[in-house]
């Protein structure tokens, strides 16, 4: 289910032994707001919860994302809970709209997976460059709640 930008196609897929080293180079830009996508892939293989995709523009890789969703951990618990772990699109590709249509995909995939699911969560650090202003174009919503240092954002999803 791509989405269209003005000028390529965006979809997210799953990230494999061909693709691996290429999403590992994207470079994420300010630095200090996202862990390189080599930390966040091997964090995933060692966290039941983490899904995660390649995200790209026609066939070129630009980006990563990482959810983390409870409903992947043995047991799932009570009171479900997803939210954006890693997002980053390669400096290269900035502004052109790729990081808006990958995110409205991870939304849409999120309610497929989980139509009960009545908001969806984020959060960055609160400093100069931060990814605040881009999550607030989308719909989130910051009420000075915290996790650790980062603040947390919420959209609420239809039902």
């Amino acid at each position: 289910m791509p989405i269209e930008t003005p000028d390529r196609r965006v979809s997210l897929r799953e990230i494999t032994q061909d693709t691996v080293r290429q999403v590992c180079k994207l470079v994420a830009e300010p630095t200090g707001f996202v862990a390189p996508n080599a930390v966040s892939i091997a964090q995933a293989y060692f966290h039941p919860e983490a899904w995660f995709r390649a995200v790209c523009a026609d066939d070129e890789l630009v980006g990563f994302v990482m959810l983390e969703d409870s409903s992947l951990k043995a047991p799932p618990p009570a009171e479900l809970q997803v939210g954006l772990w890693r997002f980053m699109i390669d400096v290269k590709h900035k502004r052109k709209g790729y990081g808006r249509a990958a995110l409205r995909l991870v939304v849409k995939e999120v309610q497929l997976r989980h139509p009960e699911l009545k908001r969806f969560a984020t959060s960055c650090v609160k400093a100069p460059g931060t990814p605040r202003p881009f999550y607030e174009s989308l719909g989130f919503v910051f009420s000075g709640e915290m996790d650790g240092d980062e603040e947390i954002g919420w959209l609420a999803l239809p039902a």
